[in-house]
């Protein structure tokens, strides 16, 4: 699925009139670890000009605009706007239940997470607490009684 917003604004320098746009792919993005404020850098990457330059001075006072959501960003653009921190959660979401979901028929026969909701949301909790705990933290004594 393609995730993507289209990123658009308009100023003018000197007379000139500048209409930088550029299309996001949500997934590289997030992946990145960017910041909202990055999308002025590739803005200004798509006419040319970098954060030294004047011109990017004038552009960064512009507000974006958001249009054209692909995937997963389509509940999230309206008006020209993004909710970004709801985006992203969402977006976070549908990555890690794409990691879960081999293990959800490997093991339960599940191939879609949304059929058993109780299920993602157990795996889901599981997943995430063993994100946050230390490796060095997990008993690995406790595999023994379900493999050992």
């Amino acid at each position: 699925m393609n995730n993507s917003i289209k990123a658009s604004l308009n100023f003018y320098f000197k007379g000139e009139k500048f209409e930088p746009h550029v299309d996001i792919n949500l997934d590289d993005f997030f992946t990145g670890n960017h910041d909202v404020d990055f999308i002025y850098d590739m803005l200004a990457k798509s006419i040319g000009i970098d954060k030294y330059r004047h011109e990017y001075d004038v552009m960064v006072l512009e507000d974006v605009c958001y249009g054209e959501p692909q995937g997963i960003a389509v509940d999230y653009v309206q008006d020209g706007e993004v909710d970004w921190q709801g985006l992203k959660l969402a977006w976070q979401d549908t990555k890690d239940m794409d990691t879960l979901t081999p293990i959800a028929n490997k093991f339960f026969n599940v191939e879609n997470l949304q059929d058993d909701p109780k299920l993602a949301a157990a795996l889901l909790a599981a997943y995430r607490l063993g994100q946050q705990t230390p490796a060095t933290a997990v008993n690995t004594s406790l595999n023994e009684g379900f493999y050992g």
